[in-house]
């Protein structure tokens, strides 16, 4: 590791204190949000005057600033948007975080040399994955936290766009840009920046915590990500005070600077600061269970106080590290005017003053001159190199030295901070288009038992069931599809890199029955699909929430694309829909799918063999008010959480929105049941669940 570029350190930093608390204590690059498009609205977040103050401050000291634009973004929000990111950019902002496929392409279009990074919340897990957003014009991907070493490493080498990876702070329970659980529950949606983290609460008893995760540390394995070649390595945290970013920072970047392992004493400090129960690097160990869970461990404030003072004092107005090395060349010849040059590498500055007289005494030395050009102390400048060319017999006073050192650094200072000028494009808007009228229904099964004979003969236009249930069950599939029935595989929203090769497996195997088209959850897996033969319809996974972003699927070869559960009924009705779409109208909307088991507390372990507990059909997890959650396990041992309350809405509510099809997800309903539901919804009459239906944000939206 020696001989390799260190990776960046990216700190967060959610006000001004942070910042500062950040860049002097060693971080590389800092996140920060903006405005209301950033997926910490809750934090303080900065005003326009505030921003362009902190993008100054790190772009001074050589510390890169990357501005968060990751929440879904609406229609009508897109103006609003670009303002954003005009004047993110115009104040010099080194590159935007962004999630909304959508926003994305109308940043690109309008500003050709903005740098995008894709967010965590696009959920990249794969190499497929990564390589998909580079054609879509990011230059780095935020990886799923939940990789292992060896997953990122083969990204990371085989992409071709860097990588960026959490070391350090809270872990979620879902993978990242999947979670609707706060949304459909309280309106608090994960994907506009305001999640409400009812994972953290208790389920199924007081001290039950099924979905709350330690924080990760990675600090004894950061040798191993910088092996990788991990570009940038991320510390969670814009909601934490300042003086938690500048102790995590100094301590990460200590050890990252030293390639070194840490101490006791760094491991003890940082759990000290903030943990749950300790700390996990479970997901980067591929070693995952019920080691990884805990909730938040409170230290004494007595404990924390001397910590928050000696953090405070190193981030306090007017202390400066000597972050920018630059050299030096000083020159004074016998009648000639004496010149000083300094460069950081890139820029250069010179400053010139009177001849220096001829000696009467004490003749000025070069060490004389070194001391006084050395005297960088509280200015941000640190001297790595400096050369005196000097003649003997001269006599130089130290103040005019001091003067010329002033100067220079202070030119330097200003050309550190110019900008070139912003490049923006004109770009139109986008018209309103549909593809006609309601066409019809579509069933999703989780299982294929629940598509009876009697549910085949009903007026349905294509039939969804996960890819691995129709492998698994090929004489039934066949006799299906000689029905007439359509038959599409649903592939996991999740697929690792080692894991395609089955799915692609069992995709192939479909291909061969009569399939036709496959319905894919994540921006990896078109691609797949199309290389089996085989048209790509778009998930909910895919969070398709305005026009933009159906363009762009569209783009990456979707043919069908399913709308978010989050929009509201009017923005559907007024979206861009340059293909086919579906609405998701009746059934237990999904909420989470992780890569822990929530099952393995419940019902007595978790082997991820598909013969443990959790493979024994439905397991349910009830919160503090008695609503119970269905939670199935899905391929590869995965959970997914489903909603407690069946989702339903009238047949005039969502045939006037223009959509093509509405969707009947079926969960845990029986085969009998399933039917039965489903010839009621095709019939126009109210469905009976055996429970309370809620019509979920199609009309109160998400805040």
């Amino acid at each position: 590791m020696q001989n390799r570029k260190l990776p960046e350190l990216l700190a967060p930093a959610g006000s001004m204190e942070a910042v500062r608390a950040a860049v002097q204590n060693g971080a590389g690059a800092v996140y920060l949000g903006f405005g209301t498009f950033n997926a910490r609205r809750g934090a303080k977040n900065f005003s326009p005057e505030q921003m362009r103050e902190a993008i100054a401050y790190c772009r001074l000291r050589g510390v890169k600033t990357n501005i968060t634009v990751n929440t879904l973004v609406s229609d009508r929000e897109i103006p609003a948007l670009l303002r954003d990111v005009r004047l993110l950019l115009d104040a010099g902002a080194d590159a935007l975080i962004v999630q909304d496929l959508g926003a994305a392409r109308c940043i690109r279009e309008t500003f050709p040399d903005a740098v995008l990074h894709a967010s965590t919340q696009l959920t990249i897990h794969s190499l497929e994955g990564a390589r998909q957003a580079k054609e879509l014009g990011f230059s780095r991907v935020v990886l799923s936290r939940e990789l292992p070493l060896e997953e990122i490493q083969r990204i990371t080498q085989e992409s071709g766009v860097e990588t960026e990876v959490f070391v350090h702070g809270a872990l979620c329970m879902c993978y990242s840009g999947q979670c609707e659980l706060s949304a459909v529950i309280g309106r608090r949606s994960g994907n506009r920046g305001l999640c409400a983290q009812p994972c953290r609460l208790p389920y199924g008893g007081k001290n039950s915590y099924p979905m709350s995760l330690k924080d990760l540390c990675l600090l004894p394995r950061l040798r191993a990500l910088c092996d990788a070649g991990v570009s940038s390595l991320k510390i969670e945290g814009r909601m934490k005070r300042p003086e938690y970013v500048a102790i995590v920072t100094r301590i990460y970047a200590a050890v990252l600077r030293e390639n070194r392992a840490p101490t006791r004493e760094e491991m003890q400090t940082l759990a000290k600061v903030f943990s749950r129960d300790g700390f996990t690097q479970g997901y980067l160990d591929d070693n995952i269970g019920p080691s990884m869970f805990g909730v938040r461990s409170e230290t004494p404030d007595k404990e924390l106080k001397p910590l928050y003072q000696e953090a405070a004092h190193s981030y306090a107005e007017g202390q400066e590290a000597d972050l920018v090395p630059i050299q030096l060349s000083f020159t004074a010849k016998t009648q000639q005017d004496m010149q000083l040059t300094v460069t950081d590498g890139m820029h250069t500055a010179s400053v010139t003053a009177d001849a220096a007289e001829a000696a009467q005494h004490k003749e000025t030395t070069a060490a004389d001159i070194e001391k006084s050009l050395k005297k960088t102390g509280g200015t941000m400048f640190a001297v790595r190199e400096l050369d005196v060319q000097l003649d003997s017999g001269l006599r130089i006073p130290a103040r005019a030295v001091n003067d010329m050192r002033r100067q220079a650094l202070e030119q330097l200072t200003q050309q550190r901070a110019s900008l070139p000028p912003l490049r923006e494009n004109k770009r139109q808007t986008l018209q309103t288009e549909s593809r006609g009228d309601f066409c019809g229904y579509i069933v999703q099964v989780r299982q294929l038992k629940q598509l009876t004979d009697a549910m085949a003969q009903l007026p349905v236009e294509t039939f969804y069931v996960p890819v691995q249930e129709m492998a698994q069950n090929e004489a039934r599939v066949r006799e299906l599809l000689a029905r007439g029935c359509s038959v599409v595989p649903v592939l996991p929203r999740i697929i690792w890199d080692r894991e395609q090769k089955q799915v692609v497996h069992q995709l192939e195997q479909c291909k061969r029955m009569g399939c036709t088209a496959a319905l894919c959850g994540n921006i990896a897996q078109p691609k797949l699909v199309q290389a089996c033969g085989m048209a790509a319809f778009g998930d909910f996974g895919l969070n398709a929430w305005n026009g933009e972003a159906m363009e762009t699927l569209r783009q990456i070869g979707v043919a069908r694309q399913t709308l978010s559960y989050e929009l509201r009924l009017p923005q559907i009705r007024d979206m861009h829909k340059p293909m086919q779409t579906e609405l998701i109208v009746c059934g237990r909307l999904p909420l989470m799918i992780t890569e822990n088991c929530m099952i393995a507390g419940k019902k007595g372990g978790c082997r991820r063999d598909g013969r443990g507990a959790c493979a024994k059909g439905v397991c349910y997890l009830t919160d503090r008010m008695g609503a119970k959650f269905p939670v199935f396990r899905e391929e590869h041992c995965r959970n997914t959480l489903y909603n407690s309350q069946p989702l339903y809405l009238e047949p005039e509510e969502y045939r006037q929105t223009g959509v093509t099809y509405a969707r009947l997800l079926f969960s845990d309903e029986s085969p009998r049941q399933a039917t039965e539901i489903a010839r009621r919804v095709i019939d126009g009459q109210t469905p009976d669940f055996g429970a309370p239906m809620t019509r979920g944000l199609y009309r109160r939206g998400v805040e």
